[in-house]
C-alpha cells in the first residue's frame, strides 16, 4: 500500500531526528536545519511533469495576491516545476515547517501556517499541503496540548493530532477562537485574503511513537489541509 504524503514526512523527517540525535548532532538541530530532509523526502516524490524540483522559500502566487515592493510572501517548500515565464503556481506538494522548539513556535504562528496552506490549497486544489510540526517530545505534545490542536466542547475541539478526518469550524461565539485566531484573521483579511469558513486536516500520528521507559527524545508530526470550505470567512465580524 502506498504511503500517504504526510505520513511519509513525518516518519521519515522523525527518523532522521533519531538518526542525528543518535550520532551526537542534536545540538545543530532547528527549523532551518531539517531543510535537508523535508528536501530530500520531497524529492523523492513521483512528479507529472518533468523538471519538477523542490524549492525552499517559495513565493507561490497565491500568497502575493497584489503586486508591491519588498519580499513576497513565500510557503517553506513546494515541489513545483518553476523557471523563468512559468507561473509560480500548479505546485505538486506545499510544505510548512516548524520547529517545536523554536520561540517562534507559538499557537498564533503555527495558525497562521495552516491559514497560509488553506490559501494555497484553493489555489491549487490539486497539491498536497502538508504542516509538519517537529522537536523535542515535551516542546512537541506542548504544542499539541493547546490551540489550534484542542480546545474545549463536544464539537469543533480543533485540529486533532491522530484519527479521521477532522474539520474545524471558525466560529466567533467560541471565545478560545476568537482569543487564538481573530488577531491573525484580521492581519490576513487586511492583507487581501479570501479565507475559507472552514478546514478538513488529517494527521497520521507522531513518530517515532514514545516508548513506555520515555526513551524518545524528538518526534514529527505532519497534517494534510485536505479540504477548503467553498464558503467565505465573514472576516469582519472578526
Amino acid at each position: 500500500m502506498q504511503m500517504h504524503v504526510a505520513r511519509r514526512l513525518s516518519e521519515a523527517i522523525g527518523s532522521w531526528l533519531h538518526l542525528e540525535f543518535c550520532c551526537y548532532r542534536a545540538g545543530l538541530f532547528s527549523e532551518s536545519a531539517l531543510k535537508a530532509a523535508v528536501g530530500n523526502v520531497l524529492s523523492s516524490f513521483p512528479i507529472s511533469a518533468k523538471g519538477t524540483r523542490v524549492h525552499a522559500d517559495f513565493p507561490h502566487a497565491a500568497l502575493n495576491p497584489s503586486k508591491k515592493t519588498g519580499r513576497k510572501r513565500e510557503v517553506d517548500y513546494a515541489l513545483v516545476l518553476a523557471g523563468n515565464g512559468l507561473p509560480k503556481s500548479n505546485a505538486e506538494v506545499l510544505v510548512e515547517v516548524k520547529w517545536a522548539d523554536s520561540s517562534h513556535c507559538s499557537s498564533e504562528k503555527i495558525f497562521q501556517d495552516f491559514l497560509r496552506l488553506a490559501i494555497l490549497k484553493t489555489a491549487d486544489q490539486n497539491a498536497t499541503c502538508v504542516f509538519i510540526l517537529a522537536g523535542t517530545h515535551r516542546a512537541v505534545n506542548a504544542a499539541l496540548s493547546g490551540m489550534p490542536f484542542r480546545t474545549s466542547g463536544k464539537k469543533n475541539k480543533g485540529i486533532a493530532a491522530s484519527g479521521a478526518n477532522r474539520r474545524i469550524t471558525f466560529d466567533r461565539s467560541n471565545t478560545e477562537h476568537v482569543a487564538s485566531f481573530a488577531s491573525s484573521i484580521r492581519e490576513f483579511s487586511a492583507a487581501g485574503f479570501i479565507l475559507p469558513r472552514s478546514i478538513v486536516t488529517r494527521s497520521h500520528g507522531l513518530h517515532p511513537i514514545q516508548s513506555e521507559a520515555g526513551t524518545v527524545d524528538f518526534q514529527a508530526i505532519a497534517w494534510e489541509v485536505e479540504s477548503v470550505s467553498s464558503v467565505p470567512l465573514n472576516s469582519g465580524k472578526w
